[in-house]
């Protein structure tokens, strides 16, 4: 459910795909623990918006759609609907920001049931938990080969690999238009992020001629027969931050929040791959 242009979709997506895990029985624990439905309005950097439907009232599952009524069609009756932007949902369900915090500062708006709306944070937080004990992907293919999937690039307890997930889905959705931005990037990206179980890495084979399936590969360069032309270090909070816009390349690499072995110049090219991925219109 990860939407290009929307960053924080990932959040979502995590929640749906806990949900889609449980058993019946566990998943109406959930259902008989919450007992409502939760409508989210999200508007992205480009002023597009799009919209999902959590429905911990009745069905346990979650929708979205590119229009509000196409979200809530068959669903019921959300008891709080929230209208927040990409990177305000993504810091909220980074424990960056409060939906109290937001809401007082304009950012967030609520219509219904406002307490729902202070259980936000709860609610997301114990949702990461949840996703963290789900199985862990498969490891890294030793072969260049192998076809990646974003279950294969998440890991549970890295924020960051969910936005490596999103730049697969950018990339591997349009054959023409991957192409065309992979001779403008030219470049092979090794990103180690340092997380709770040490470094995990990723390779973005952003080189031309690169496929849908390995154009995002999980492990280091060399597990993949790639030679990186720059690998970039980093915490997974500073990646995701990155990601989002609250942190720029420059910055992180002035503060010391960044390292690269390689190519400098190459790593000022990470935010363009962000933005892309973003569907923020900058050019590669």
């Amino acid at each position: 459910m990860a939407i290009d242009g929307f960053i924080s979709s990932a959040v979502i997506d995590q929640l749906s795909n806990v949900l889609v895990s449980l058993s019946p029985e566990e998943r109406k624990k959930e259902v008989d623990r919450v007992k409502a439905v939760y409508a989210f309005e999200v508007s992205n950097a480009k002023g597009k918006k799009h919209y999902f439907v959590v429905d911990l009232k009745q069905a346990g599952k979650v929708t979205d759609a590119a229009t509000e009524e196409e979200a809530a069609k068959d669903q019921p009756k959300p008891d709080i609907s929230i209208a927040v932007n990409d990177e305000t949902l993504l810091k909220i369900a980074d424990g960056k920001t409060t939906a109290a915090g937001e809401f007082m500062s304009g950012k967030v708006k609520i219509k219904g049931n406002m307490m729902l709306g202070m259980k936000l944070e709860p609610l997301l937080k114990r949702f990461k938990k949840l996703a963290e004990s789900l199985p862990a992907p498969a490891p890294a293919a030793s072969s260049s080969s192998a076809a990646s999937s974003t279950q294969d690039i998440v890991v549970k307890g890295y924020q960051g690999s969910l936005v490596i997930a999103q730049i697969l889905k950018a990339f591997s959705a349009d054959d023409a238009k991957r192409e065309t931005a992979l001779k403008k990037t030219n470049a092979i990206f090794q990103i180690d992020l340092v997380g709770p179980d040490g470094t995990k890495s990723w390779v973005l084979n952003l080189k031309p001629g690169a496929g849908a399936t390995d154009v995002v590969l999980p492990g280091t360069a060399a597990q993949n027969k790639k030679t990186a032309g720059v690998t970039l270090i980093l915490k997974d909070s500073d990646f995701v931050d990155l990601a989002s816009g609250k942190l720029t390349g420059q910055g992180a690499f002035m503060g010391g929040k960044l390292k690269s072995k390689g190519n400098i110049m190459l790593a000022l090219k990470l935010e363009s791959v962000l933005k892309a991925a973003k569907g923020s219109g900058a050019k590669l």
